[in-house]
């Protein structure tokens, strides 16, 4: 925990973004990007410097970034528009509900610094609620990839499509799960790992350590499978019933409040099918996040590999 490489690769979030979006842009001319003076977060500096005319910094303004990034969609430009997380999706709630979702904009909103990894900027800074909204409002599509080599993949995506979606980063990532640039797919998941005793379902920085607890379930003949839900609106109900169907449990990893993201997705979808399986949400259990580390802050919320694969063992007993 804590390395900044990995095979070479960082993980570092907007060193990836902020060279694939300038690349893009230098062949897509209705790409443009808004700031809220996050560009050293965001990793645009690049951007803004070779695309100053197509970079907007709104400053510390983030309602309004949100409603001129809909105007400017609405005029036909791809618009990128950050904030951290928690104020793109709760100061800017009605902007980004009115403005961009209502207007079909075509804007992705760029929560930057997602859940505990915001760490040390302080609580307030720590967004665990910005799936859940993002969530509930119509035509809006909420992603998270699971390491840099997916969020590329979206990054690219996402350059082609016309609409409205919440692109959610992560300031760091704990490892890397994949080797190259994956396909990604609106809607699909990505099955990572087979496994007949148990499927763990996780997205962003969670998928590396369903992972790992995978790994650590193997070593006591416990046969784990991993799902990575990448989209998780529009989300992959065949996949998630299909695990349900084929192993005895699931167990959802998230970072982020357990109440109205993945794990509340992934229930909505059992349910709705009448699926019977045990089922498990480890997240964060509806408390606000700290000042800390990332590493205190997954220990303290029991988002380690550790404590997922003891919470598989606990579910597989009942």
């Amino acid at each position: 925990m804590g390395e900044n490489t990995k095979k070479g690769r960082t993980l570092v979030n907007k060193e990836i973004f902020g060279e694939v979006i300038t690349q893009l842009a230098r062949t897509n001319e209705d790409i443009v990007v808004c700031d809220t003076d996050l560009m050293r977060c965001f990793g645009t500096k690049k951007f803004s410097r070779e695309f100053s005319d197509r970079h907007i910094n709104f400053g510390i303004a983030e309602q309004n970034c949100m409603a001129a990034s809909a105007g400017l969609a609405l005029s036909g430009k791809n618009v990128f528009a950050s904030s951290f997380a928690n104020f793109a999706t709760k100061r800017a709630c009605d902007q980004v509900s009115i403005s961009v979702a209502y207007n079909k904009a075509n804007v992705k909103v760029c929560g930057l610094y997602a859940g505990l990894t915001a760490e040390k900027n302080g609580g307030t800074h720590i967004g665990v609620e910005d799936v859940a909204l993002m969530r509930s409002i119509p035509e809006m599509c909420v992603v998270e990839p699971g390491d840099t080599w997916e969020l590329e993949a979206i990054t690219r995506f996402l350059a082609e499509y016309d609409g409205p979606v919440y692109f959610r980063q992560p300031k760091m990532y704990l490892r890397n799960v994949y080797e190259d640039v994956p396909e990604f797919v609106l809607g699909k998941g990505v099955l990572l790992r087979e496994g007949t005793d148990v499927t763990v379902i996780a997205s962003g920085i969670t998928v590396g350590i369903a992972y790992d607890a995978a790994a650590l379930l193997e070593e006591k003949g416990i046969s784990a499978r991993v799902i990575n839900l990448p989209s998780v609106k529009p989300i992959d109900g065949e996949l998630v019933l299909k695990a349900a169907e084929e192993t005895q449990a699931v167990l959802t990893c998230e970072n982020h409040n357990t109440i109205g993201g993945l794990g509340s997705a992934v229930a909505e979808v059992l349910a709705d099918a009448g699926a019977h399986v045990r089922l498990r949400r480890l997240g964060i259990q509806d408390v606000f996040g700290v000042t800390a580390s990332l590493a205190y802050q997954l220990e303290k919320n029991g988002l380690t590999k550790e404590a997922v694969a003891a919470e598989a063992e606990i579910l597989l007993s009942k």
